[in-house]
């Protein structure tokens, strides 16, 4: 049996079991102990509480979020960019299930840590900057980053609700490559229709 883990394997590992994990309640500590051959006490060693270790795994899965998203965005078309963007969001959420009921339905008890607010802020930061570059390059008239990370926040409450009734059995559709699409396509046209709308009234939206 192992005794000498480190910190980062323990994060790796949680990630992997959680990945498309759909019932995250029964995860616990003797289980990922068995999974890196080591006693459960020693992953006291890094993790207070098994919530602690849930707060870590969460701002772990936000930094793999922008790691994809920056992937995925690089050397993009400037007339694909934005239905790119989209995508990387939904494939990212998609492609790992148990992460995305982690991130949005699973309650973490404790008090939140700082970093991993922080590490939120500087997630969204990055999409927002995303938003902003896409919208300088793809609209005739660039608009004011507020309403750009208003329309981004917005366009991003739709795509968790989609996939949270997709989870649910609830969605419109069963099959998985139907609903990616669809949701993709409604995120990117009501972002550009929002955007187009504001620009030209020059409406706050």
């Amino acid at each position: 049996m192992k005794k000498n883990i480190s910190k980062e394997q323990v994060i790796d590992t949680v990630l992997e079991l959680l990945r498309n994990n759909s019932d995250i309640d029964k995860l616990n500590f003797r289980e990922i102990a068995r999974t890196l051959g080591c006693a459960h006490t020693n992953l006291y060693n890094y993790f207070p509480s098994y919530n602690d270790l849930l707060w870590e795994s969460h701002s772990a899965i936000l930094n793999n979020f922008i790691i994809k998203i920056k992937n995925r965005m690089s050397n993009e078309p400037t007339e694909h960019s934005l239905t790119a963007f989209f995508e990387a969001v939904v494939n990212m959420y998609m492609d790992n299930k148990g992460w995305f009921r982690l991130s949005w339905h699973e309650y973490i008890k404790g008090e939140r840590p700082e970093n991993d607010i922080e590490t939120a802020k500087t997630a969204n930061q990055i999409l927002n900057d995303y938003a902003m570059d896409i919208c300088g390059r793809i609209f005739p008239e660039c608009p004011e980053r507020k309403n750009v990370k208003r329309i981004l926040h917005n366009t991003h409450c739709y795509i968790i609700g989609e996939i949270s009734n997709y989870l649910l059995g609830r969605s419109f559709t069963d099959n998985e490559t139907e609903f990616r699409t669809y949701v993709i396509n409604e995120a990117a046209y009501m972002f550009r229709l929002c955007i187009i709308s504001g620009t030209d009234t020059g409406s706050q939206i």
